[in-house]
C-alpha cells in the first residue's frame, strides 16, 4: 500500500483546491493531484512519476471536469475515477 503526504494545496482553478501529494517509504517519487471541484471532492487528477508541465496538464484537465459539471454532463458522473496519465 503506498503512503502519501500532502505538500501543498493549490488554488489554480476558481472554485477548486487542487491538493498535492508525495509518495513516503519509497525509493522512486510519486506524485498526486486529487481535488475538490466546486464542492465534490476527491477527483483523482494524476498519480505518476513528475515531469515538465506536470502542474499545467493538471489545471487543464481540473478545468476541463469543471466545465463539464458546470454544463450539466451527466456522463461525468458515469466515468470512473482513476488516477493515471493524461490521455
Amino acid at each position: 500500500m503506498k503512503h502519501f503526504k500532502i505538500i501543498a494545496r493549490h488554488k489554480w482553478v476558481a472554485g477548486t483546491l487542487i491538493t498535492e501529494s508525495h509518495s513516503i517509504g519509497t525509493d522512486n517519487l510519486i506524485l498526486r493531484f486529487t481535488a475538490t471541484i466546486d464542492g465534490w471532492r476527491n477527483w483523482k487528477i494524476y498519480e505518476g512519476k513528475p515531469y515538465p508541465d506536470l502542474s499545467e496538464d493538471v489545471f487543464l484537465k481540473v478545468k476541463e471536469i469543471q466545465n463539464k459539471i458546470r454544463e450539466g454532463n451527466e456522463n461525468i458522473w458515469k466515468v470512473k475515477n482513476k488516477c493515471g496519465v493524461f490521455p
